[in-house]
């Protein structure tokens, strides 16, 4: 399984169910930007949630690339695990009015994260 793969995997198996997640490639890094229908402002029934920026440092992917396929598993629960400990923080609320885009949040997977 590729580096996009597994991540993309560990962002689906944190966020919430029909997250809306998009990758965008940079030179040095990659981000992930998730989002979800908030579901409870009648007069807006497609508000999304504030979007979340899951951005990998070039450090951290280097990391990852370095890892032996043994211990990749102990890797994902460690990036599942960052990723559930600021979602259990989050707030997708906001007040952004319909014509604005939605606030983010960006969240970093450092090499201290990918290493422990």
């Amino acid at each position: 399984m590729t580096f996009d793969d597994q991540m993309m995997q560990a962002i689906r198996d944190t966020m919430p169910t029909n997250s809306d997640i998009r990758v965008a490639r940079g030179i040095e890094l990659v981000k992930y930007h998730v989002s979800w229908k908030l579901n409870n402002d009648p007069e807006r029934p497609h508000k999304m949630s504030k979007t979340i920026s899951i951005c990998f440092s070039p450090q951290a992917i280097e990391e990852f690339s370095n890892v032996p396929a043994a211990q990749q598993e102990s890797v994902y629960k460690r990036i599942t695990a960052f990723l559930a400990e600021n979602l259990a923080k989050f707030d997708p609320q906001h007040d952004a009015s319909k014509n604005e885009a939605a606030p983010s949040e960006q969240w970093v997977i450092s090499p201290a994260v990918v290493l422990g």
